[in-house]
């Protein structure tokens, strides 16, 4: 390096390089402006730090912690330059009969009490209005399009019935139950309960069916459910088929296996886990699992206590290999309670696990509090026990382990089609299943270069088709993302991933560099892949 460069200059590209960075990096808590409960009619700002696309949402709850509905809040093209943080505005009708409600922010887990003015200007009437009715309470709050479903959170089933001890469910009673409204809760006597498929397949239709054992749910997931298909396998006809739904907390035993498993990690188990299942039976005792495809199904476990997001996890337990693993799960906060929504494809066993991870490196630095939830999800892993090297370089294949983590994903163990990717690295499985899912492609060459250094171009596009796979709708962002690339001068320089950094940009995953370049070029590091992840986990509404 030239001689002339001295340590001033250094000192002084190194501020120029921090300064460029914040743009992307910086985060703030989210926070309510001008709030009002008058008349029916609840209303006001509420300021995110980084751009959520042109809509979020809220959750409306009431006094008795009841599930209210989904506010729609509008993005009102205004960036707060005090405040670091973009303007959305809501108005939505509620019940005036409410004493005050909540609206909890889905993005960042943050509450705003407001009281009902007219109520405490002299409405006599002192209930909570903690009923629900048809309608009241259902409705698809928070959901995403394509591959997730999600019930309204905290949603409380209109009407309910109960299975027999041995898991047996009168078809007429169900029957009747399905006509009352479109959500219907079965709480079980036992672990598990025979549903009578021929009820499901002629009364269920846009119906939202829930199984309780406790303190777990299962959502069943009616809409991937094959009736025809699935009394063919199993050679009956649709009059001996059920619907099995199982839920089942797991042995003391096996929770003390898991609880040694987690000591080892530095953390806890937080309850019991518990063992959900979803097969066809027959009256003969055949059974055949049932697959759910690329669909997300929800189940939740419930706690009586606040857990903290950051330093708790859902996870999946591999009996065979005793390891946790992540699963995408979004949490719901109501009177001193938590429920955990897990999100994933398939059937296992869930439990909630307590981490309190720091890496020696990262302290001070402007990515800790990312770094250091992603790695209590175990979604990011340090170079070392105690370092995590935040400002290194990424490689493509890194960053390909790191998004099939994310999204939940167990490695199909298939081989790789790339010619430079040899099946004895520790990359193999995963970039085949990044490949199979189609999250990455290859060059020309028919190469895939995974120890090449991601860029922010690369980077972009995987989260972006992530997206897309968890279900989020990504195709509307590209042309609201046009106009705020071009106000970058170097958008010109994007080789082949424009509409990909465009949907990044609408949805708030990646920011510019500077106010006036986004760097598609640029090799990306370890701290902004762990910031555009937590981004990229709170689009989906994944954490």
């Amino acid at each position: 390096m030239n001689r002339w460069f001295t340590k001033t200059a250094q000192m002084l590209c190194l501020t120029l390089m921090l300064s460029a960075l914040m743009p992307i990096l910086a985060s703030a808590q989210t926070s309510y402006s001008g709030v009002s409960f008058n008349n029916g009619t609840v209303k006001g700002s509420v300021y995110l730090d980084h751009k959520n696309g042109n809509e979020t949402e809220l959750l409306l709850y009431g006094p008795s912690g009841q599930y209210v509905g989904v506010v729609k809040a509008t993005y009102a093209d205004y960036f707060d330059e005090a405040k670091q943080q973009y303007k959305y505005e809501f108005q939505t009708v509620v019940d005036s009969a409410y004493r005050y409600v909540k609206l909890y922010s889905v993005v960042d887990s943050v509450y705003a009490t407001v009281d009902n003015e007219a109520y405490n200007s002299g409405n006599d009437n002192d209930s909570d209005n903690g009923s629900t009715t048809p309608g009241g309470s259902t409705g698809g709050g928070g959901g995403n399009d394509g591959g997730v479903t999600t019930p309204g959170d905290g949603s409380t089933a209109v009407n309910s019935i109960k299975a027999g001890s041995d898991g047996s469910l009168d078809a007429q009673a169900l029957k009747d139950a399905l006509a009352k409204g479109d959500t219907l809760e079965i709480v079980l006597n036992g672990d598990m309960v025979n549903i009578p498929a021929w009820v499901l397949k002629e009364n269920s239709d846009n119906k939202q069916i829930t199984v309780r054992n406790g303190s777990a749910v299962y959502y069943v997931p009616l809409a991937t459910i094959n009736y025809d298909s699935l009394a063919s396998s199993l050679s009956v006809g649709a009059s001996d088929l059920y619907i099995r739904v199982t839920v089942k907390f797991v042995s003391e035993s096996m929770r003390s296996t898991m609880q040694t498993e987690a000591a080892a990690m530095g953390g806890k188990i937080i309850g019991t886990p518990a063992d959900f299942n979803l097969e066809a039976a027959t009256t003969a005792g055949k059974t055949s699992m049932i697959n759910t495809g690329n669909m997300y199904v929800p189940r939740s476990l419930n706690f009586d206590t606040v857990l903290n997001q950051a330093k708790t996890t859902a996870f999946l337990y591999n009996e065979t290999t005793k390891t946790m693993t992540f699963v995408p799960a979004f949490y719901t906060f109501s009177d001193g309670k938590t429920d955990v929504m897990v999100k994933r494809q398939g059937n296992s066993i869930y439990g909630v696990l307590e981490l309190n991870k720091t890496f020696s490196d990262i302290k001070g630095h402007w990515a800790e509090s990312n770094i250091m939830m992603l790695a209590n999800k175990l979604v990011v892993d340090g170079v070392t026990n105690t370092t995590f090297q935040p400002d290194r370089s990424v490689t493509r294949a890194e960053f390909a382990a790191m998004l099939v983590r994310s999204l939940g994903i167990q490695n199909t163990g298939g081989s790789s089609t790339f010619k430079d990717v040899a099946s004895n690295q520790w990359y193999a499985d995963v970039v085949a299943t990044a490949a199979k899912l189609k999250l990455v492609d290859g060059y020309e060459d028919g190469t895939f270069r995974p120890n090449n250094q991601i860029t922010r171009e690369e980077l972009s596009a995987m989260v972006v088709r992530a997206l897309s796979y968890a279900g989020v709708n990504t195709s509307t962002e590209i042309t609201k993302g046009q106009a705020m690339l071009s106000k970058f001068k170097d958008s010109h320089t994007i080789i082949w991933a424009k509409d990909e950094i465009a949907a990044a940009l609408s949805l708030g995953i990646i920011d510019g560099m500077t106010s006036t370049t986004i760097e598609p070029l640029q090799q990306a590091t370890r701290a902004q892949s762990a910031t555009m992840l937590k981004r990229f986990l709170t689009a989906a509404k994944f954490i």
